[in-house]
């Protein structure tokens, strides 16, 4: 996977639209999230392997910009990349890009490999660390945004 990971289009729901006529903030989370279960699946760490009910993933932290409103209609693909991967996390950023191209949305997170029966973060089996490390290698080539990491603070 060279390229940064594209998610197929997904369409706003109306129940999703609040009362300010826009997508609600909380459905940005969720479009982000299933956006990349593809890639989860890809990396081997989809719904199929949490069904085994040994090991999971967790969210450790995710921070979303929020760019550009969404409306009823529009329709979205998230992006993926990877920024780091240690051997019980990754730090990604993604983005939300509207059908015509521009960002709606930026995010950025850590997701950690949890052993479900403490719960407790642990290593990622070979065959996936080495996927991981195979797209990690690919997508350090590429510059990272300068939105990622940059501090919360006020415009003045």
């Amino acid at each position: 996977m060279s390229d940064i990971f594209l998610s197929d289009p997904m369409d706003i729901k109306p129940d999703w639209i609040d009362q300010n006529g826009h997508l609600n903030m909380a459905y940005y989370g969720v479009l982000f999230d299933t956006g990349v279960d593809e890639l989860a699946k890809m990396f081997g760490l989809g719904w199929d392997y949490t069904a085994g009910g040994t090991h999971t993933t967790y969210s450790a932290e995710f921070r979303i910009r929020y760019v550009r409103e969404l409306h009823l209609g529009d329709r979205v693909r998230v992006s993926f990349r990877l920024l780091d991967v240690g051997p019980k996390a990754y730090h990604f950023c993604q983005e939300l890009f509207h059908q015509d191209g521009w960002v709606a949305a930026t995010g950025e997170g850590i997701s950690l490999h949890i052993d479900q029966s403490g719960p407790r973060v642990a290593p990622y089996p070979e065959a996936v660390k080495a996927k991981l490390d195979a797209v990690l290698a690919e997508h350090a080539k590429l510059p990272v945004p300068d939105w990622v990491g940059a501090p919360m603070r006020i415009r003045k």
